[in-house]
């Protein structure tokens, strides 16, 4: 299971879809990011890139985000997304979307303040792919911030559009913080 950390859903316990499937982000990690960025998510509409559990989502609209869109291809994963949106009663401020990330990336005309990007490990083509697509596309609000999580910042290659300007390790886990440069 997996808490909601903080906001007027704190304690709030989900479920985690399968390990084959995902790898969730720890609590003490989502608790680090959001403690970061607590004040500044508020009225905010987000992008939540590869959902898994929806705990990024969740714990974005606990904290006072305005809009969620969710993104998530694997259709176990999605069910289990679904069911949690559902159990917070989230589904009004969550926009659960199954769609591979950079189709939607590619598509959507909707901005946003707030990027997560949570790929599954060693898949840094497809996050490069993503970023470039973000530099590229007016989708970005004024003062936005990417939120990344990876294994391995070395392999990402960030457009010239965006200042990573934290970068902070957790055991294997980093997150990188982009901006507008």
């Amino acid at each position: 299971m997996i808490r909601i950390i903080a906001g007027e859903l704190r304690g709030l316990q989900i479920e985690q879809p399968s390990d084959k499937f995902t790898r969730p982000t720890t609590d003490r990690v989502r608790e680090a990011v959001f403690s970061s960025i607590q004040f500044k998510v508020v009225d905010t509409n987000c992008l939540d890139l590869f959902t898994g559990s929806a705990a990024w989502a969740i714990e974005s609209i606990s904290r006072g985000a305005k809009s969620v869109d969710a993104i998530e291809l694997n259709r176990e994963v999605f069910e289990v997304a679904k069911k949690n949106i559902l159990k917070t009663k989230t589904q009004d401020k969550i926009n659960l979307i199954k769609a591979d990330a950079l189709d939607f990336v590619s598509r959507t005309s909707q901005k946003y303040d707030f990027v997560y990007i949570d790929a599954p490990y060693r898949e840094y083509e497809l996050v490069n792919k993503i970023l470039s697509e973000l530099a590229q596309r007016d989708i970005l609000e004024e003062g936005f911030e990417i939120i990344i999580e990876t294994d391995d910042p070395r392999e990402l290659v960030i457009p010239d559009k965006f200042t990573e300007f934290k970068n902070k390790k957790y055991g294997k886990i980093h997150i990188l913080y982009l901006c507008q440069n």
